[in-house]
């Protein structure tokens, strides 16, 4: 079995609603959502809907902190590498996609046309739901 973890960073990615994955081998996938607050049960002000630069940058260490605790223990106690599935470049995005690789994780993001992905993406989600290895 195959844990994903999708990060929530703002209103916006709530109200998108989690991607559907399929993995190649016809793997099970256990998904798991992790909002960029302090309250993971009711998630309140989300990091990258908080309108104070002050309030970001004393959250960002603390929230990376706690991703990379969730990503390595993941990884430690089901033995596989979870999938981290980050979308756009926004602050939350950057802090879990290197929080996520540092506790183990392999990055997932979707490819957008216009920007590039952030260096520590793993997989590239296609639009059928499939991952594609990164080859850079």
């Amino acid at each position: 079995m195959r844990h994903l973890i999708t990060v929530i960073g703002s209103q916006e990615m709530l109200r998108q609603g989690v991607p559907v994955l399929q993995l190649r081998d016809g793997e099970e996938l256990r998904n798991i959502t992790w909002y960029a607050c302090s309250k993971q049960d009711e998630p309140e002000i989300l990091l990258d809907d908080a309108r104070s630069l002050v309030f970001r940058l004393l959250r960002a260490p603390v929230l990376a902190y706690r991703l990379y605790l969730l990503v390595y223990n993941t990884k430690l106690w089901s033995g596989r590498r979870p999938l981290v599935l980050i979308r756009g470049r926004s602050l939350s995005s950057r802090i879990a996609a290197y929080a996520g690789r540092w506790g183990g994780g392999d990055i997932v993001m979707p490819p957008e046309p216009a920007k590039s992905l952030l260096g520590p993406t793993r997989y590239l989600l296609l639009p059928d739901g499939h991952l594609e290895l990164r080859e850079d």
